[in-house]
């Protein structure tokens, strides 16, 4: 009876969704429009059926991390092969349960290879495999790898093969526990699933079409949802330009120590940084106190990484608006890094691609950077100009909040000025009320009058000097 009642409706809306979709889609009868409104009362059945088969991995793995890299040419990445199996040793940990069983750094001449690796190295991974029963999937720390690579790997290596991205894609599941962070990974997952479908067969029953304006309707929602946590977002950052807060943003590569300079900055004793990758999903807004006494806000954000398809990044473009519409973008480093500089400029590049899709302007000129892990580093990072902390330790605080202090004011055009005004009267009630007042000095002259040092904005000293001069 429903089917009925709702056919007329749904029979024009899937006519116009259908000539939207593909100029080349037409229902010249109505069995053919009947079969099509079958398909599409199902898809979001047959959806969550893709998304169990590429994502849903039934139980903690026991892993053989296999590092490729490339030896020579143009797409040799600066980034050292240890220090990217490192990091895959730590993606596998953040997962609950899984294990590092063993791990291979693997020399290509190139990763466009269908099978990847050569036959050599295939005998040598298949002896691991082999000594070792107990592996139960091998991650190969590359991007994306097309279905015709991991099905070679599997006949090869007996095992489950999995890439960056779904490792990636499973931390973030498990990480993300707003509903902003969900629908954001949910429309990361959404792009996986869509580049796998178009290789995989499971759904040749389906024709292009269907499966374009399911995953169109699928994109469409999810966006709706987001942009209305994204109105919501922009209301509350606009209450906190009425507080009249400078805004920090802190951004990093993943594990840097983001959340951990948050806290040392604020004293924040509640905040629990992590030793995991992708701890922070969320947006968290934490307030401190520079040496002047001027209230800040500091945000924290999600970590970036290399190696990972940018739409990933770009589904995080409603969380890191906040970071990129900052009054000041304090960049931590990690100076413990072998790849120091390839993980300044990867940060530093993802900003500037996500600056035009969040409105930004100039964010790079905004961006103060600082080294952190100074305390476990025995190597002086080769830039004079970066700070050295250890958020753990407490070095360099001090010195950080200073600077900090001296760039906020630069940047948001506050000053430090003397106002003569009377002893006890509206205008010292004003000052503390719109601005940061560092100190009331009595007139030694005329005790009627007191000196009040302040920092201001030029908006307030002119509303100041409007309303009492």
């Amino acid at each position: 009876m429903l089917l009925i009642r709702i056919w007329g409706p749904i029979k024009r809306q899937i006519c116009i969704k259908s000539r939207q979709v593909h100029s080349s889609v037409r229902f010249h009868k109505e069995e053919d429009l009947s079969e099509h409104l079958k398909e599409l009362v199902f898809s979001d059945l047959e959806y969550n059926k893709l998304t169990d088969h590429y994502f849903h991995i039934k139980q903690a793995h026991k892993c053989l991390i296999i590092q490729p890299f490339v030896k020579w040419g143009p797409k040799k990445l600066p980034i050292s092969p240890e220090e990217q199996l490192s990091e895959a040793v730590a993606l596998i940990n953040t997962l609950q349960a899984w294990v590092v069983k063993d791990t291979v750094t693997v020399p290509l001449d190139t990763l466009d290879s269908k099978a990847l690796f050569k036959s050599g190295s295939m005998d040598r991974i298949r002896d691991i495999v082999q000594e070792s029963p107990d592996i139960t999937a091998i991650f190969i720390n590359s991007g994306f790898l097309k279905k015709s690579t991991v099905q070679i790997l599997q006949e090869n290596f007996r095992r489950p093969i999995l890439d960056r991205y779904k490792i990636v894609m499973q931390i973030l599941k498990t990480h993300a526990s707003s509903k902003h962070a969900k629908l954001q990974v949910a429309l990361a997952e959404l792009y996986y699933v869509q580049r796998k479908s178009e290789q995989d067969l499971m759904f040749k029953t389906y024709s292009r079409e269907i499966l374009r304006f399911m995953f169109q309707q699928r994109e469409q929602k999810i966006k709706d949802q987001i942009k209305i946590l994204r109105n919501q977002r922009n209301l509350l950052r606009s209450k906190r330009q009425k507080m009249n807060y400078p805004v920090v943003a802190v951004v990093g590569y993943t594990n840097a120590g983001k959340t951990a300079i948050i806290k040392a900055l604020t004293g924040e004793q509640k905040l629990t940084p992590k030793n995991q990758l992708f701890a922070t999903l969320d947006v968290t807004v934490h307030e401190g106190l520079l040496p002047s006494g001027l209230n800040v806000l500091y945000i924290d954000t999600v970590g970036f990484i290399s190696d990972i398809p940018t739409n990933l990044i770009e589904c995080f473009v409603a969380t890191l608006e906040d970071a990129l519409l900052a009054d000041v973008i304090l960049h931590v480093e990690d100076v413990s890094s072998s790849s120091f500089d390839y993980k300044k400029k990867h940060v530093l590049d993802i900003l500037l691609k996500l600056e035009k899709e969040a409105g930004a302007h100039n964010v790079l000129n905004k961006v103060i950077s600082v080294g952190n892990k100074c305390d476990i580093t025995g190597e002086a990072v080769r830039d004079d100009n970066l700070l050295q902390v250890s958020a753990k330790k407490g070095f360099g605080l001090k010195q950080l909040k200073q600077q900090l202090e001296e760039f906020i004011l630069h940047v948001t055009g506050r000053q430090k000025i003397t106002i003569k005004i009377p002893n006890g009267g509206d205008e010292i009630r004003w000052l503390y009320k719109n601005c940061t007042v560092l100190e009331e000095i009595p007139d030694q002259e005329d005790m009627q009058f007191i000196f009040a040092k302040v920092i201001i904005t030029q908006a307030s000293l002119q509303i100041f000097k409007h309303h009492f001069i």
